[in-house]
């Protein structure tokens, strides 16, 4: 016989679904006189819980934009999320450790949006 209490601890259980957080960095600069960019500020955002798988080898994948690009981590976020735009820089913290890394594709769907990230 199960006792009420060993119920009551299965009840709390609670499953951390999106443990790794992922920022956007931003990048300000400008063009000075003779036609050259310079940067003058960089910037990380706030960060937006994910929960980050490895892809194990850069695996490829066809985007929607028809290019075939590898990627190192599938993100899982929240369906209302930011855009990301191709080629954007991302920082990955994942398990204490911080990864600069590159947009190589995103995708919304109905219940989470999906988004590849590789090295640059």
């Amino acid at each position: 016989m199960i006792s009420r209490w060993y119920i009551s601890k299965i009840d709390m259980a609670v499953v951390a679904l999106k443990t790794h957080s992922i920022q956007v960095l931003s990048v300000e600069g400008v063009v000075d006189e003779n036609g050259d960019y310079q940067e003058v500020s960089q910037q990380w955002s706030c960060p937006i819980a994910c929960d980050a798988v490895p892809a194990g080898k850069a695996d490829e994948r066809a985007f929607e934009d028809g290019e075939t690009r590898k990627y190192s981590f599938t993100c899982y976020l929240d369906a209302d999320c930011r855009e990301f735009m191709i080629g954007e820089r991302v920082g990955l913290v994942r398990q204490g450790r911080q990864y600069e890394l590159e947009v190589k594709g995103f995708m919304r769907y109905q219940q989470q949006a999906k988004l590849w990230v590789g090295w640059g």
